[in-house]
């Protein structure tokens, strides 16, 4: 099973072999990271002795998060998996993160970077070896966050790359109930995605190749002109 996500700064690509993770990496990508993630997936193969097509299930993080990032995660697993004629299945790029807490963590916030001075925000809480979704992925201010957060009464870890830009902020509302995760901690894990990606295909056996879809919470730049440019041409 192959594990892709391109959703923040930081590609991802995992692999696994039934519950045994037998590769997993993590590097800085160029916005859309359509050159290193193809040929991080071929040293995937080459450092496993894995042939392409023995590759049963390509998985692939569905955001939320830069919206050109999920777009090229979504183009380069949909052709790999029609090429190859294998099924494939989006996860939820935040579940993925959520992974990363310990298994004793109380709440996890996973963050990712929007516009506006917002951010993408998703809460979780391990359970029976996974992961529950306490609250799905919105748009918040970062003090409008800190306060709902502030509220629960409860630690708070919180994990992803946007944390470089409100770390301080959540830090200054929250206290000790936050605490904040390090180095690739933040950034989503390729077996990950692989594993959440088996869970649901053995639950629901249902190949996403042509319905899987970008998790996308507000509308892109262009569709906003696109519906400007149409309100001018109906006036």
């Amino acid at each position: 099973m192959l594990g892709i996500d391109t959703s923040a700064q930081s590609g991802a690509v995992g692999m696994i072999d039934g519950k045994q993770v037998v590769f997993s990496e993590r590097m800085r990508i160029k916005p859309g990271g359509s050159e290193q993630i193809p040929a991080l997936m071929a040293e995937a193969l080459a450092r496993t002795g894995r042939n392409v097509k023995e590759l049963e299930l390509i998985a692939v993080g569905i955001g939320p998060g830069s919206y050109t990032g999920v777009r090229v995660g979504l183009a380069i697993a949909k052709g790999l998996a029609f090429g190859l004629g294998i099924p494939l299945v989006g996860v939820p790029t935040f579940h993925a993160l959520a992974l990363n807490g310990p298994a004793d963590a109380k709440l996890i916030c996973t963050l990712a970077r929007s516009r506006k001075g917002e951010v993408y925000a998703g809460l979780y809480r391990p359970d029976e070896g996974g992961m529950a979704e306490v609250a799905p992925p919105a748009i918040w201010t970062v003090p409008g966050l800190a306060v709902e957060l502030k509220g629960k009464g409860q630690p708070v870890l919180f994990l992803g790359e946007a944390l470089a830009e409100v770390e301080a902020e959540l830090a200054t509302v929250l206290k000790e109930q936050a605490s904040f995760g390090c180095g690739t901690e933040n950034i989503v894990d390729g077996a990950h995605v692989a594993s959440l990606g088996q869970t649901q295909w053995v639950a629901k056996k249902e190949n996403q190749l042509d319905t899987v879809l970008p998790l996308y919470l507000r509308r892109t730049e262009a569709e906003v002109r696109w519906e400007e440019r149409s309100c001018r041409a109906d006036v």
